[in-house]
């Protein structure tokens, strides 16, 4: 006879996972319809895929190849460069969407999200599969994207039922038919579980989940820490993770991109990158914004990309803490000889400004100078425009004689 988890009531709670599939190549497929039934894969300016198309998963491609793989394994494969701005208003369109059918929304990451859907069904007059089904249907309408849905007693649970059938799948998982769906599941595929606790479960004669859902509550404790003692009891359908719906401290990233006539100059082509941090690092202040990840890129005369990811010690939206570190990253990227014709920066894992983790080897000093100096900039650039003031490393010396003549003002040679 088969064990079962302890809860057998089907409706206590109810929670619903949602997880788009492929969202970036999905999000690609909506905006240019073209690409509808083809093999997308996102990520070409890094060099690697960073999503790709179901399409392009039946034909074996996985996130992290790289390119020149992916070209011998699928020559017909459609590579495109990451837009994190387009994705990001799909996913606040997809949580809009979400907050029509229930307040609770938890913005788990940029695609996924946990919603409350305990007790609507009095509200919508139907079943809380009807509701999913609902829900997958407006995204599916409104967005062009489809989504996997799961629904169950726990956030656990949900996430189980979400992964079951995709893409475009709808499962639900009461509490009688927990164990149906837990007794063929590897223990390493439960949320929250990783390679290692999968390895110790292993040793104490643990393969599936339904094995640690049904062992006793002694035995849990005295083998494993509180975040599995938890997992366990959500297995279970005993609802320990809230969903929280206060608004996430990460935000969307911010990209800039710039195409100019090809040039084989090393001191204009790193202008160009110059100026894209200038503009996104506006923009993120101008959103109260910060970053501590940068990636870089810059494209030849050929369509190729190389690209390099810039971590920092602390959060930032001052240029003037980027450039030593994108000076070096350029370095490691750009070819002497190439001709390039576009350049790009992507401020990735924004967090508010507000929230700002300092480093304790920080010089306030200066920072609240360079505070107080952008502070001033920015009034400028949002009062007569954005090229009212520059960097001096945007401009080469030729660009600096034009854009004198142009705009009959001098520029400034600003040092902190």
């Amino acid at each position: 006879m088969t064990e079962r988890p302890l809860m057998i009531h089907d409706w206590i709670k109810a929670i619903l996972h949602i997880d788009a599939d492929g969202f970036f190549a999905s999000v690609e497929q909506a905006v240019n319809p073209l690409l509808k039934g083809k093999p997308v894969i996102v990520g070409a300016e890094r060099g690697m895929a960073t999503a790709v198309s179901y399409e392009a998963k039946a034909k074996g491609i996985k996130r992290g190849m790289l390119i020149h793989e992916i070209k011998k394994l699928c020559p017909d494969a459609v590579f495109i460069n990451s837009d994190y701005e387009k994705y990001s208003l799909f996913s606040v369109r997809m949580f809009e969407i979400l907050r029509r059918f229930s307040p609770q929304v938890e913005e788990y990451s940029i695609d996924e999200a946990f919603v409350d859907l305990t007790g609507l069904r009095r509200v919508y007059h139907c079943s809380y599969d009807e509701i999913g089904m609902r829900i997958k249907e407006t995204i599916k309408k409104e967005l062009g994207i489809t989504v996997s849905v799961g629904i169950s007693l726990t956030k656990v649970l949900a996430k189980v039922a979400s992964k079951h059938k995709k893409p475009d799948g709808l499962t639900v998982i009461p509490g009688r038919q927990i164990h149906l769906y837990l007794q063929d599941l590897p223990i390493e595929k439960i949320w929250g579980i990783g390679h290692n606790t999968a390895a110790y479960c292993e040793k104490l004669g643990i393969k599936t989940a339904l094995q640690f859902a049904t062992k006793s509550e002694s035995f849990i404790k005295k083998h494993f820490s509180k975040p599995f003692y938890e997992i366990w009891h959500e297995l279970n359908g005993r609802s320990i993770y809230p969903v929280n719906p206060e608004p996430k401290k990460e935000y969307r990233s911010i990209s800039k991109a710039k195409t100019f006539t090809p040039t084989k100059e090393k001191e204009e082509v790193y202008a160009h990158l110059v100026e894209n941090l200038e503009n996104a690092c506006f923009k993120a202040r101008r959103y109260g914004l910060c970053t501590k990840k940068i990636i870089i890129f810059i494209k030849t005369q050929d369509f190729r990309d190389r690209a390099c990811e810039i971590r920092l010690n602390s959060e930032t939206a001052y240029p003037e803490d980027i450039f030593p570190f994108m000076k070096r990253a350029f370095e490691t990227i750009y070819e002497k000889g190439e001709t390039y014709r576009q350049t790009g920066v992507v401020l990735v894992e924004l967090t508010s400004m507000k929230m700002r983790q300092g480093s304790l080897f920080e010089n306030q000093v200066k920072l609240d100078k360079i505070e107080k100096l952008y502070n001033t900039l920015d009034e400028l650039k949002i009062r007569f425009g954005r090229d009212i003031l520059v960097h001096g490393a945007v401009l080469n010396k030729k660009e600096k004689v034009k854009r004198q003549q142009r705009m009959k003002i001098p520029f400034i040679n600003l040092k902190i």
